[in-house]
C-alpha cells in the first residue's frame, strides 16, 4: 500500500508540474490577451472540447521565479471576476535545483463538474491541497510534500457511501544515495477491511529505507478521539523488508492475532532499520 501510494502520488505530482511548466513555456512565447499589473493574462478562452467551460491563465516572472494562476468558468465568461481559481503556484530553476509548488482547489472542480471524467462521477471533492517539491538534478535527491487543507472526497456508491478526508500531510524524501522516508495520514471509513464499520478512523502509513533497499514500515488504523468501530480496537502492523521488498519480519498487534494466527513471521532483530527512523 505504501509503495503504491508513493508511485501514484509522485507520478501525478510530477505529471502536473511538467504539464504546468509546458503550458507556461508555450504561453510565454505568445502575446498576452491583456495585462494585470506585471501579470500576463491569456483568455478567457472557450473550451475546445465543447464543454460548458472557459479558461484563463495568468503568468509572471520575477527574477526567474515563474508564477502562474489558472481559472475556470462557464462558457462565455468575460473575465477573472466571473471565474473560479483552479490552480496557482510557482516554479524556479536555479543551477541544479528545481523547486516550487502549486495549490489545487477542489471547490472549483465541483462548481464546474464538466471537468470531471467518468471515473470521478461518483466522487464529490471539496477543500484544497498544497504541493511543494525540491529536486537536485545532479545529486538525484528529491522531496515532495502535500498539505491537505480541509480536503475531502465523498464516494457515493450504488450500495454504500464512503468519506475520506484530511487536514494532515503526505511527505516523501529521497536522498542522493537512494535512502528515504515516506509518511501519509488521512481519515476515512475503512469498512472494506471487514474489521470496521461505517465510523471514521485515522490511517497512518510510514516507511523508511536504506540506500541498499532494506527498510521498515508501519501501518496503523486508529480510533479518533475515542470513536471508531474497529473489530479489536486500534490496528497496527509493523514490517521490515530486505532489498527487493521481501519481508524479513512482520507482526500485527495482539488482538488481531486471534483472527490471523499465522500472520506474524520472522524476528525484529533481522531489521536493518530501527523504528526511530520512521517519520
Amino acid at each position: 500500500l505504501a509503495d503504491a501510494t508513493i508511485t501514484d502520488v509522485n507520478g501525478w505530482v510530477t505529471g502536473s508540474v511538467e504539464g504546468i511548466a509546458a503550458i507556461y513555456r508555450y504561453l510565454d512565447r505568445h502575446r498576452e490577451t491583456s495585462r494585470d499589473g506585471s501579470w500576463k493574462v491569456y483568455g478567457p478562452y472557450e473550451d475546445d472540447d465543447g464543454r460548458d467551460l472557459s479558461w484563463l491563465v495568468k503568468i509572471d516572472d520575477v527574477d526567474g521565479l515563474k508564477k502562474f494562476e489558472f481559472y475556470v468558468g462557464a462558457r462565455g465568461a468575460t473575465g477573472q471576476e466571473s471565474m473560479d481559481k483552479l490552480i496557482d503556484g510557482q516554479l524556479q530553476v536555479k543551477e541544479n535545483l528545481r523547486t516550487g509548488g502549486f495549490g489545487l482547489y477542489f471547490d472549483a472542480i465541483e462548481a464546474h463538474p464538466e471537468m470531471k471524467d467518468a471515473k470521478d462521477e461518483l466522487n464529490t471533492f471539496s477543500g484544497a491541497i498544497q504541493i511543494s517539491f525540491e529536486r537536485d538534478v545532479d545529486a538525484g535527491s528529491k522531496s515532495i510534500d502535500v498539505k491537505f487543507d480541509d480536503f475531502q472526497i465523498l464516494y457515493e456508491g450504488f450500495l454504500d457511501d464512503d468519506t475520506f478526508f484530511s487536514d494532515e500531510s503526505y511527505n516523501y524524501r529521497l536522498d542522493a544515495d537512494g535512502a528515504g522516508t515516506f509518511h501519509l495520514a488521512l481519515y476515512g471509513q475503512f469498512d472494506h477491511t471487514g474489521w470496521s464499520g461505517p465510523e471514521t478512523e485515522k490511517m497512518i502509513l510510514d516507511m523508511a529505507w536504506n540506500a541498499d533497499g532494506t527498510g521498515r514500515d508501519r501501518g496503523q488504523i486508529l480510533e479518533v478521539d475515542g470513536t471508531g468501530d474497529l473489530l479489536h480496537g486500534d490496528l497496527i502492523i509493523d514490517e521490515c523488508f530486505k532489498s527487493g521488498g521481501y519481508i524479513a519480519w512482520r507482526t500485527i498487534n495482539d488482538p488481531y492475532v486471534v483472527d490471523l494466527p499465522d500472520y506474524n513471521l520472522g524476528a525484529e532483530d533481522l531489521c536493518t532499520v530501527g523504528a526511530d527512523a520512521l517519520p
